[in-house]
């Protein structure tokens, strides 16, 4: 063995040829992980979906102050219906004078 050859990595010196084969697989599942085709086993019942559904109703407010100029109730930090109402036609009527 020559002194070149000794710092070759054996890898290059094999002696069957690189081949860009792919191997023949049994079946198509082996190409695929498992949890790609995860499937349920059998029909949800109607009485199961109502069930778990059963906790997703609507939940109260609870922040819901009074107007300070009209009274009516209305959601804290937004502004009042019946106010903004009142306001939103006085600026539609000093548009159209306008």
């Amino acid at each position: 063995m020559s002194l070149a050859a000794a710092f070759v990595p054996a890898f290059l010196t094999a002696s069957k040829p690189f081949s860009w084969a792919i191997p023949s697989l049994p079946s198509l599942l082996e190409l695929f992980p498992p949890w790609l085709l995860a499937v349920p086993k059998k029909k949800t019942s109607h009485s199961r979906k109502a069930m778990r559904s059963a906790n997703k109703g609507l939940k109260d407010k609870q922040n819901l102050v009074h107007c300070e100029s009209c009274g009516s109730p209305k959601l804290a930090h937004n502004l009042c219906p019946k106010c903004y109402r009142e306001l939103n036609i006085a600026w539609k009527a000093k548009n159209r004078t306008a």
